[in-house]
């Protein structure tokens, strides 16, 4: 057998870009505990910018969730195996990271124990189950517990996120094309994966007025080609009497990273570009609706969350009364936010 520090592990993440990025201190505590290990990652087609170019991985494995073909399966399934795994660490806590887990053939498989778990999975798949994390604890540290019950402690975990010199120069080009090169400005990304995390047009509008009134930051809004998105987007548009910028569409999650990385200020929701924002040092506003801030808030010092002081939240819904809107954040005014950004931040 290898000793531990020369073992090929394997980390199984099947799930959304943020969670993915917000797995990555996994990376850098496994390699500081053993630095000769050689680490690959596995994730799903759509993520793997979340972690490709990390200095820490000397592999990273894609797989398509859907539309799959029996070829494609069975080649990656044997490439799989012939990497000989020793130890596979699987995050992701469904079927399909499990069936994966198991098809390594790895001597050493560890997951989460979790409610409901079949039998195939608890018996089958795993050389062992560890006790499912509290429900208040971050996914950062939901995550490091695998690599904790290996006997490693992380120090100082933090989000990671990577990009080459020609991401960086294309950023820095386009800036300058905008007039922003020496200019102080601030990310707006106003969309989320689903219009029940998303804000008001009119709450983002005054938030951009504000920043360019009372604070000289000119802001770029980011976001994706998805439909509602654009129409959030445009909504914004006609509402707002400061002229944003508008990159919405135009960047890769590479690209974005790096801008980001750039500005004084991002503010958004809670969504994976949020967490690169955490991952790349610049400090966040981040508005919270359903979800738990002990699960999903930025990583980090120095952010700013912000979410009613309800009862009833974190519920976790998809929108009140399943209308798919979320009272908690259409209810939440301008001038509430901006009260909140005025005493944390002072004057930027």
């Amino acid at each position: 057998m290898p000793t531990a520090t020369d073992k090929r592990i394997l980390v199984i993440k099947l799930k959304q870009p943020g969670d993915v990025l917000v797995s990555t201190p996994v990376i850098a505590a496994l390699k500081a505990a053993w630095p000769e290990c050689r680490l690959a990652y596995l994730v799903p087609r759509g993520t793997e910018d979340m972690v490709s170019g990390h200095p820490g991985l000397d592999g990273l494995m894609v797989v398509d969730r859907r539309g799959e073909t029996w070829g494609q399966a069975l080649r990656f399934i044997r490439d799989l195996r012939r990497q000989r795994f020793d130890l596979v660490l699987e995050l992701s806590g469904g079927d399909r990271g499990a069936i994966y887990t198991r098809l390594t053939g790895a001597r050493e498989r560890i997951g989460f124990a979790h409610p409901r778990q079949p039998f195939w999975q608890r018996h089958g798949c795993f050389t062992r189950l560890l006790p499912r994390p509290p429900v208040k604890m971050h996914l950062v540290d939901q995550n490091l517990a695998v690599v904790r019950a290996l006997g490693i402690e992380p120090v100082n975990p933090r989000l990671q996120f990577f990009w080459d010199a020609a991401v960086e120069q294309k950023v820095r080009d386009r800036l300058a094309s905008l007039g922003l090169a020496e200019q102080r400005f601030a990310v707006m990304h106003p969309g989320a994966g689903w219009r029940f995390k998303c804000w008001t047009p009119a709450g983002y509008a005054r938030v951009i007025e504000f920043f360019k009134e009372e604070w000289g930051l000119t802001t770029v809004l980011t976001g994706t080609r998805a439909a509602h998105e654009q129409e959030l987007l445009a909504a914004v548009l006609k509402e707002c009497r400061a002229a944003p910028v508008d990159l919405t569409g135009r960047l890769s999650l590479k690209e974005l990273g790096a801008l980001i990385s750039k500005a004084r200020l991002f503010f958004g929701m809670d969504s994976a570009p949020m967490h690169l924002a955490a991952a790349v040092n610049t400090p966040v506003v981040a508005l919270f609706g359903p979800s738990g801030v002990f699960n999903w808030g930025p990583w980090g010092e120095g952010h700013l969350v912000i979410q009613k002081d309800w009862d009833c939240l974190p519920c976790g819904q998809d929108g009140c009364e399943g209308g798919k809107v979320s009272r908690c954040l259409v209810e939440l005014t301008p001038a509430e936010v901006l009260e909140r950004m005025a005493q944390h931040f002072g004057q930027i």
